[in-house]
């Protein structure tokens, strides 16, 4: 065919490709059978995991007053003038777009390894750390893994973890920083692969999953998660809340205190003052009733103002109400076997193809030259 006909080089070509490919259907499939089986000895020898899975609806309540309305309303009273400026607003909340980055975190991680989990294969109980370090039984595929592409790092020594000077320690709040050795982050790293938070925007459904080597080590590592993300999130919405309820009691025991004071002076003053009708004794009658109203109206309202107090704690407790409550899997989410196969199929089937094309490419390319 000449360079003229561009269409008929085409034609050519295609039926060449599929006459090489006819007639290498053989070597097409022993590659897509030696895929196949590497497929199949990944799916008989990969490790079984269940996952636990648990549907929440995070409810956040706020509330519009804030420490800077407590301060304004004490601040008239107590002639502090107005602090209301002082304040920082709404109290925080937690949107649920940060949920993944809380469990994820090394200080909730660590946290989450401490906590004992029974696994009845083994009939023991003992810490997410001690399990994986441990317990765990490898299986056929993690060993191979393990002793050959992981095998170099096997011969490196591990760095050891960074110990702080005591006079720097001093330095940070108990939880500011965290020291974890080598190993705990490993453990750790692997932790995180197996909890997955996902948020649908669109309902605000909050779906929290678990993976374990057992159904019910699955769901009790999905409970203790969700329990202490609940525990995380109420400390830190209701934080502010707390801040302003300590300032209440404290402002009512002064008042209190004060009130008690004032009455206890008018009391004396009319008992020792019952047959007295001077002009001194009415005036001085008259300024401790004064000073006696004012203390009372004043343990009145922040009395009133610590009842607030308190039930603003209660309404910026997040609710999260359970839609599906943590389930023990009964079926394995991993390894998908049929999945793997039909992979490993389509896979083989693709390599073979471009290997037979860039043969039948290359004998043209040889013989062209």
């Amino acid at each position: 065919m000449n360079e003229e006909d561009p269409n008929g080089d085409n034609a050519v070509n295609l039926a060449e490709l599929a006459g090489a490919l006819r007639a290498k259907r053989w070597l097409i499939a022993k590659i897509t059978g030696f895929f196949v089986f590497a497929g199949l000895l990944v799916a008989l020898f990969s490790p079984v995991e269940y996952t636990s899975e648990a549907l929440l609806m995070p409810e956040m309540k706020s509330s519009e007053s804030s420490a800077s309305d407590l301060l304004k309303d004490y601040g008239s009273m107590l002639g502090l003038g107005d602090l209301g400026s002082m304040g920082t607003g709404k109290e925080g909340t937690i949107s649920p777009e940060v949920y993944h980055k809380i469990v994820q975190s090394l200080n909730f991680q660590h946290q989450l390894l401490k906590h004992e989990i029974y696994f009845p294969d083994s009939d023991t109980t003992v810490s997410g750390y001690t399990y994986f370090e441990d317990i765990r039984d490898w299986s056929l595929l993690e060993l191979l893994v393990e002793y050959t592409i992981k095998l170099p790092g096997k011969f490196t020594d591990p760095a050891p973890p960074l110990q702080l000077p005591e006079w720097l320690r001093r330095q940070f709040d108990e939880d500011a920083v965290i020291e974890l050795s080598t190993d705990e982050l490993k453990v750790i790293k692997e932790m995180r692969e197996r909890i997955e938070i996902e948020l649908d925007s669109g309902t605000g459904v909050l779906t929290v999953s678990a993976r374990m080597p057992n159904p019910v080590a699955a769901a009790q590592l999905n409970r203790e998660v969700i329990s202490m993300l609940k525990d995380f999130v109420k400390s830190y919405s209701t934080q502010k809340a707390k801040e302003d309820l300590a300032f209440a009691k404290m402002q009512h025991k002064q008042a209190q205190q004060r009130f008690k004071e004032v009455q206890g002076k008018l009391v004396s003053f009319l008992d020792q003052n019952m047959n007295l009708a001077t002009a001194k004794s009415q005036a001085e009658e008259q300024r401790l009733q004064a000073e006696f109203d004012l203390a009372y109206n004043m343990y009145n309202s922040i009395s009133q103002q610590l009842m607030e107090a308190k039930m603003k704690v209660q309404e910026q407790t997040p609710v999260f109400k359970p839609l599906q409550a943590v389930n023990v899997p009964t079926e394995k989410s991993e390894p998908q076997r049929i999945l793997i196969l039909v992979l490993s199929l389509l896979v083989g089937l693709i390599v073979s193809f471009f290997y037979v094309a860039g043969q039948n490419v290359y004998h043209n390319i040889s013989q062209e030259s």
